[in-house]
């Protein structure tokens, strides 16, 4: 994991006023800083060890006929709603404008220089305010997404070793916020975040007067699900029925516990269960864990819950945070173990131990990878981990141990090789 190095400026650095020429003599602290920087890949720019002569930036109308990529491209000077959520459509991003060096790195396909890296973001804002005093994040984002997208290799985030970090544009995206919040840091008429007011149970009660902030579930709770509430009850179904399934399913629990989650008939009543679930987990105002756990047991075990996951948003979770273990967790143990001295001891200490076990298994990448991120935020092991004897059991455990509400990982202990046993069903 590489450190992106994106749109840095020096503490001392001070926004300049547009049309002031910049003298060389009243530059050469700046021009000290500037040499400094490194670029997206982490390499020191070539002319490192030159005498950097800075230029005054020429004026638009100078720049439109010296800069190829966009000469067609103009700023748009139309003024649109203040708050339009269509402006970014209409939105003409003035290429022309762009400094010629950085111009002349897309069209050699090369990374932007950080310079010329915060004088596009600049002018990018400009354009942006034209439309929006205030753009959003989001708006931001497809700004941002638009110029990446274009030119992936000046503008996009990648480590060290060239792999493509995330989306590509996040670091260009918190580039145009912050630029959009220090232009308006002293103008609160185009603030568009309102004061924050907490929530609580009087809120969702039909008593509440007008004002209260929030009485049911906003659109903002369903981010990410495709299933949040359906409104059809299964086929053949009444709430009847489905109240009859739920007793069963409470019943089945209570007489054979957790296991009986493997059954076929309750696999098949969870599944047309789902509404109910969902209509308690969604109730205003919110039921705790230990509620929900009363009525729907089985929402608590690893398949239960997995399978409910799947239903809301079309992840199959058990898979997909296998892969991410094993394909971050190997990019995080490279990375500390390439930057072995920098660390405390403890961290030092951990990374001779996995290296000590030579090619790790992918159960155990994931694992490492935890208790080294662990390490480094100075979390306790214990806070995360049940540490036991490799021939325990969760029964034992649970019968010997006093296990802590919040939910634990049970591990296995061989010598200094951690193994994941299974999670706690305490909740």
């Amino acid at each position: 994991m590489g450190n992106i190095k994106v749109g840095l400026t020096p503490a001392n650095h001070s926004e300049e006023q547009e049309g002031i020429p910049l003298r060389r003599s009243s530059m050469s602290s700046r021009v000290t800083s500037a040499v400094k920087f490194l670029d997206v890949d982490g390499n020191r720019p070539e002319n490192l060890n030159d005498t950097i002569t800075l230029e005054p930036c020429p004026a638009a109308s100078a720049e439109t006929s010296s800069h190829p990529p966009h000469p067609s491209s103009s700023t748009s000077t139309t003024m649109y709603n203040h708050y339009s959520s269509s402006w970014v459509s209409h939105l003409q991003i003035p290429w022309e404008r762009f400094p010629l060096r950085l111009s002349h790195a897309i069209t050699r396909g090369d990374r932007a220089h950080p310079e010329d890296r915060r004088s596009m973001v600049r002018i990018v804002v400009e354009a942006m305010q034209v439309h929006c005093r205030n753009p959003k994040c989001a708006s931001c984002e497809e700004v941002a997404k638009i110029i990446v997208n274009r030119y992936p290799q000046t503008f996009a985030d990648f480590t060290e070793k060239g792999e493509r970090l995330g989306c590509g544009h996040y670091s260009l995206l918190r580039s145009f916020k912050s630029r959009v919040e220090h232009v308006n840091r002293d103008n609160t008429t185009h603030r568009l975040r309102q004061t924050k007011r907490t929530r609580n149970e009087e809120d969702c009660s039909p008593n509440s007067n007008a004002t209260s902030p929030k009485k049911v579930r906003c659109l903002v709770d369903s981010y990410g699900c495709i299933n949040w509430q359906p409104v059809e009850l299964p086929e053949g179904e009444t709430p009847a029925s489905l109240e009859e399934k739920k007793h069963i399913l409470l019943t089945i629990f209570n007489s054979e516990g957790p296991g009986a989650v493997e059954r076929p008939d309750v696999d098949d009543f969870m599944c047309l269960t789902y509404i109910s679930q969902r209509q308690l987990i969604n109730s205003c105002p919110s039921l705790s864990i230990a509620e929900i756990q009363e009525q729907w047991p089985f929402l608590f075990t690893r398949k239960g819950l997995s399978n409910h996951f799947y239903k809301l948003t079309g992840i199959d979770i058990s898979e997909r945070l296998g892969q991410a273990l094993i394909t971050k967790g190997r990019r995080i143990i490279n990375y500390f173990s390439s930057q072995k001295l920098k660390w405390n001891l403890g961290i030092r200490t951990l990374i001779q131990q996995i290296e000590s076990e030579g090619v790790l298994t992918n159960n155990k990448v994931g694992t490492a990878a935890i208790l080294l991120m662990m390490k480094y935020y100075k979390e306790d092991e214990d806070s995360l981990f049940v540490l036991a004897d490799e021939t325990s059991t969760r029964m034992s455990l649970e019968a010997e141990s006093n296990l802590p509400i919040a939910p634990r990982l049970i591990m296995l202990v061989f010598g200094n090789v951690y193994f994941s046993r299974e999670k706690s069903e305490q909740k």
